[in-house]
């Protein structure tokens, strides 16, 4: 049996036709379903612009999900540990991410008004 759903993705509508395989008894078989694979995180479904980078001590991540509300820095800054890079508003309240290290911002990952999941690379530093 085939059925039609419209899903909208990011402000973008598209049209979805699904079809049903299998036999009405087949969630009394758990043995015999496939595996159930987790969702991928975002950028790997293709909806985020860019890949994550490596994690390491110069990449600066978001540590909630949020929505970025400053960025206070730009490319080819300097900053000192403990600086505030950018804000991130949680649940109505704003989170300073600050520098880990003193170093020069080389890229930044996000703008203002960029959603965030936790984990996301948000600021490169050299």
């Amino acid at each position: 049996m085939k059925r039609h759903f419209q899903v909208t993705v990011n402000g973008e509508t598209f049209s979805v036709e699904v079809e049903e395989v299998g036999g009405a008894l087949d969630h009394l078989r758990p043995a015999m379903k496939a595996p159930v694979k987790k969702t991928p995180p975002l950028y790997q479904a293709g909806l985020s612009p860019r890949p994550p980078l490596p994690q390491d001590n110069r990449t600066v991540t978001s540590p909630l999900p949020g929505t970025v509300v400053e960025v206070r820095v730009k490319p080819g800054q300097k900053v000192a540990a403990g600086q505030v890079l950018l804000i991130i508003e949680a649940m109505k309240m704003e989170n300073e991410i600050q520098a880990p290290a003193g170093g020069v911002v080389q890229e930044v990952l996000v703008q203002t008004g960029s959603n965030v999941a936790s984990g996301q690379p948000l600021v490169r530093l050299g």
